[in-house]
């Protein structure tokens, strides 16, 4: 198994390589998107860091005092 680098066009996938496989052969495949750098801008991502936080922790302590509960028995 490895890597194969392809562009999707017009419905099919078209290996940027050619591909050392006989005519007709059936092959699986794992289709892995590249990532979009531009869903990724840190800045803006980390904007809201503050918020972040806080929606984190909301409901910690009662997941803990459960937890507590569960191992006194």
């Amino acid at each position: 198994m490895r890597p194969v680098e392809a562009l999707f066009e017009d419905g099919l996938l078209r290996p940027a390589k050619p591909l050392n496989l006989r005519p007709g052969e059936r092959v699986a495949l794992i289709v892995l998107r590249h990532s979009d750098p531009s869903r990724w801008n840190l800045s803006r991502l980390s904007a809201n860091a503050a918020e972040d936080l806080e929606l984190a922790g909301a409901g910690m302590d009662a997941f803990g005092a459960n937890l507590d509960h569960e191992d006194d028995g």
